[in-house]
């Protein structure tokens, strides 16, 4: 039987999510993956749970890289640059907003959120303002980039669905119908992000 650490473990898992997404994740694909017994892989993650945050932790290490400056008078680019830098990081797996979103932070993650929090308190905000600006703003992040994701996977209209629309538009051209409005959400994504951020910011400015 194959030997394996746990860093093994976390990039199989992370291999796994890259190709075909969350559900992909059991332990029983891991550990044909790493070449074990399923019972193995709890040797090094005590359960799935405990994965799929080291999962996410390793995907903002890798991906969430932005910088928190020095100076506070930064705070309103910076505030930006940290949400694309969120965003980023988020889709760069498949699912990688609904694995954030229903993981563990591990402590590094916490300590990290911890440096963020104190810097905004010397930008002027309040220990709690700043804890909830960064809570608005991830939640903000996590829910733009989960309906990015999902809409990829519902690109095509259902038989019934088809149907309905076909009912209310007989003359429709149904293939040019759906291209149009899936273009029309998708060029959008990008402009819609940046004008929620910019309302965030705007609140947090009053």
């Amino acid at each position: 039987m194959a030997k394996i650490k746990r860093e093994d473990v976390i990039e199989k898992a992370l291999e796994l999510l890259k190709e075909s997404g969350l559900e992909a994740i059991t332990t029983r694909r891991l550990a044909q993956r790493l070449g074990v017994e399923s019972a193995s892989l709890y040797w090094h993650v005590k359960d799935k749970a405990t994965l799929l945050g080291e999962m996410a932790s390793r995907i903002i290490a890798r991906y969430h890289t932005i910088q928190t400056p020095h100076d506070p008078k930064d705070w309103e680019k910076w505030f930006i640059d940290h949400a694309y830098s969120f965003r980023n990081a988020l889709l760069a797996y498949p699912d990688g907003a609904m694995l954030h979103a229903g993981s563990i932070p591990t402590f590094n993650d916490l300590a990290q959120l911890e440096l963020k929090v104190e810097y905004l308190v010397r930008a002027g905000f309040s220990q709690k303002e700043a804890q909830m600006a960064m809570l608005t703003m991830g939640q903000f992040v996590l829910g733009s980039v989960m309906e990015e994701q999902t809409r990829k996977k519902r690109r095509i209209l259902t038989p019934s669905q088809m149907e309905k629309v076909k009912e209310s538009q007989p003359n429709a051209d149904m293939d040019t119908l759906t291209s149009d409005v899936m273009n029309t959400i998708e060029n959008e994504a990008e402009m819609a992000f940046e004008f929620g951020i910019q309302l965030i910011v705007k609140g947090l400015k009053k």
